[in-house]
């Protein structure tokens, strides 16, 4: 293995030969779809000030158009970009006039943070001119950065895991606000050759208007401005790449941590246990080609990793718990293969949750027109135990290839080899795109078991046609009754389920409601049956939701659903719902404001049946965006069911707090409650970007339990133990080679 990877490094290409600086004046404009860049060997100083006279001589990107709130309409606010390169880095100078500075909404300082509740651009580059998959680069008016991969023209919360290395600086004056951006090639993959033109996609939020303007034009086909980002099969062209740098891409990134715990093992116990430890580790990312990384872990640690938000379970099925790992969440996408959060072939929350990551390796990029992902994770009780008997294997292989210009083929294999246990599970699946709005797609996956009653299969296949306006859906689903990758998530064993979805989103214009922008009807139904054909349930919903010209949201709905049990399931203890037929209505009312003002709320309830019972949801959460360096919010959910014998609530409190200093230093504290597992949990993280690329975090958590009975936190007569406390600080450094 590793002599092969040693040959692939000495096979990668030397670095091209450097280009002469380019005349501006020879370069063409540019137009509505593409733009060329400006080869300098003088690069710009990037501190926010537009004032090289190279800035002067290019011409800018101007025609931005708005995809919300009037669509296909011209910016209400001058918006002006103009790109440049030199061998080792791509060049931006956004310009961005504003008719009112004074408002212009700058707040968020945290890097990964809540960009979106301030003004911002994206730019997203497609690097290998596929339409499908892109990078995104998200700076705020401050130059707070965030990032993200697009895969298959799809961006959601998990897409934004991925972390460059690269610089913003901005400047807001009186005409509005400045930026310069430096994205080093090193951070992109792209195909070889020394003449290059990547897809491009240049966007602007003008917060306070609900305003979002793009260069090309891209509509509302996928439904909101925010998936139009992720839109690359309409992305522009940026043409004139040539000699770029290809040297030896190696980053290092060692860590040390130590640390103190103290726990108990049930309340009861009078003195805590405390331990002391301190570890270290290494990880380490090498460019074998332009087109394909190599990332090493060894000796893994997740100290620094968010808590989780508490979550109460009612229902029969699994709680989906997001991954927030860093070395797992990075080019996350290109694993994906299933039904997410349903029904996933992998699921990498499965690996290392109850053992320690000894050590890992993973390759992923692009061969031709086939994009390559391999994953080998070795997990144990220790260090000492690595490739030991005790020790867990746990590998996975996705491969997906274009094979049309909108179309993809794929597979992937998983490999689970434990002490007394192995897994494996094998899938394929496609996908193609056409239309403004429509695909149809579908995966299979079988799995193998060393208990051969585990092995089982699982598949899926969905049609969507959809315009601007309108869409409808639908998929048939089988699950086998035992179906169950250990590598993967299965919420749902043993059914076969039938479902379609509708939507229809016309803009409006009611001179009676003129800040109503949009009304969006949807109606759903589904039914599902057990692999023996008997059916077990069924539902009907529909909802209405006006979208308000400021990012103000309400929505009605209303569900009917049909259960039916062959096996009792507990909700808590002492009660329990029994076997039986049960058919029940619910009614929903929730509604949101803007989350970029100072102070924002959200509120939701719903009530109406529940099995034999009844039962009503209540939550609300609301927030202060006090300054640059104070973000309060708090939420609190209570839940009433009453199956007859009485009622029982269950209840979930939170408070977080972001607290900044710059963007290079930031705290988060988080505090929760629950009443059924009676803990109050308290996360503290500081994170210092003492470099690029580098941090240093200190992370404090502590639980406490509540002995007595009661449903009330406060009570003074019940007693509060320290349960388990835990301070920790890690160190990493980032060395570029």
């Amino acid at each position: 293995m590793f002599r092969l990877l040693l040959a692939l490094a000495l096979a990668a290409p030397l670095a091209a030969q450097p280009s002469a600086p380019t005349d501006p004046a020879s370069v063409p404009p540019p137009t509505d779809r593409e733009v060329a860049a400006v080869f300098t060997d003088e690069p710009p100083r990037v501190d926010g000030h537009l004032d090289e006279l190279l800035w002067d001589r290019i011409e800018p990107v101007r025609t931005f158009t708005q995809v919300w709130p009037d669509t296909g309409e011209p910016s209400t606010e001058a918006t002006e970009v103009r790109i440049a390169y030199d061998r080792d880095n791509l060049y931006f100078a956004f310009t961005n006039l504003d008719a009112n500075p004074e408002l212009i909404r700058a707040k968020n300082l945290e890097r990964g943070g809540r960009n979106d509740r301030d003004d911002h651009v994206y730019i997203g580059l497609d690097t290998y001119r596929d339409g499908r998959n892109a990078y995104l680069f998200e700076m705020n008016a401050l130059g707070t950065q965030d990032d993200a991969t697009v895969t298959d023209e799809g961006l959601t919360i998990d897409s934004f895991s991925w972390d460059a290395v690269y610089r913003s600086e901005t400047v807001i004056d009186d005409r509005g606000w400045t930026m310069e951006v430096a994205i080093p090639f090193r951070q992109l993959r792209f195909p070889e050759g020394d003449d290059l033109s990547f897809g491009l996609m240049l966007s602007r939020m003008i917060n306070r208007k609900n305003e979002r303007v793009m260069w090309p034009e891209i509509g509302l086909d996928r439904g909101s401005s925010f998936a139009a980002l992720a839109t690359v099969s309409q992305y522009g062209v940026l043409t004139g790449l040539r000699g770029i740098a290809r040297g030896r891409n190696i980053e290092i990134k060692p860590y040390g941590i130590t640390g103190g715990q103290q726990s108990r093992p049930d309340l009861a116990t009078t003195t805590p246990t405390p331990d002391v430890s301190a570890d270290a580790g290494v990880d380490i990312k090498y460019g074998i080609t332009s087109n394909l990384t190599l990332d090493l872990t060894v000796n893994t640690d997740f100290a620094q990793v968010e808590a989780d938000n508490v979550q109460v379970n009612l229902s029969r099925f699994s709680l989906f718990f997001p991954e927030k790992r860093e070395f797992f969440l990075e080019r996350s996408g290109l694993f994906e293969h299933g039904a997410p959060r349903q029904a996933q072939t992998f699921f990498s929350r499965r690996i290392g949750l109850n053992e320690d990551i000894l050590a890992g390796v993973r390759v992923t990029g692009q061969l031709g027109p086939v994009s390559v992902g391999a994953l080998n994770i070795e997990t144990g009780p220790g260090m000492g135990d690595l490739f030991g008997g005790q020790s867990t294997n746990n590998t996975v292989v996705r491969a997906r290839a274009d094979v049309l210009p909108r179309a993809t083929v794929g597979g992937i294999v998983t490999n689970l080899e434990a002490p007394g246990r192995s897994n494996q599970a094998a899938g394929v699946d496609g996908q193609v795109r056409f239309g403004a709005n429509s695909l149809v797609e579908g995966w299979v996956t079988q799995v193998w078991d060393s208990d051969d009653a585990l092995s089982s299969a699982a598949g899926q296949f969905t049609t969507q046609l959809g315009t601007d306006k309108a869409a409808v859906a639908a998929s048939y689903t089988s699950i086998g009754s035992t179906y169950a990758p250990a590598l993967g998530f299965v919420r749902r064993q043993d059914q076969r389920a039938v479902t379609v979805n509708s939507v229809y989103r016309p803009l409006v214009t009611w001179s009676a409601l003129p800040i109503l922008r949009r009304v969006v009807a949807e109606a759903a139904g589904s039914t599902i049956s057990g692999q023996d054909g008997d059916l077990q349930s069924n539902s009907l919903a529909a909802a209405l939701t006006a979208d308000l010209y400021r990012r103000d949201r309400v929505s009605l709905g209303i569900e009917r659903q049909f259960e039916r049990l062959e096996d009792p399931f507990t909700l808590r203890d002492g009660e329990t719902v029994v076997p039986g037929d049960y058919t029940f209505v619910q009614a929903s009312l929730s509604g949101e404001t803007d989350s970029s003002r100072p102070i924002f709320a959200s509120a939701s309830a719903s009530t109406g049946g529940f099995f034999s019972g009844d039962r009503t949801d209540l939550g609300v959460n609301v927030g202060w965006r006090q300054s640059q360096h104070l973000v309060l919010e708090g939420g609190l959910d209570h839940t009433i069911i009453d199956l007859g014998n009485g009622n029982f609530t269950t209840t979930i409190g939170s408070l977080s707090a972001l607290t900044a200093f710059s963007r290079e230093l930031f705290g988060r504290t988080l505090v929760q409650y629950d009443n059924v597992s009676r803990q109050l949990r308290v996360n503290v993280r500081l994170n210092w970007i003492h470099t690029p690329g580098s941090d240093l975090f200190v992370v404090f958590n502590t639980a406490y339990g509540f002995i007595d009975e009661g449903e009330d936190p406060f009570d003074p007569r019940r007693t509060v133990v320290l349960r388990d406390r835990v301070a920790v600080v890690k160190m990493t450094y980032l060395v570029l080679i």
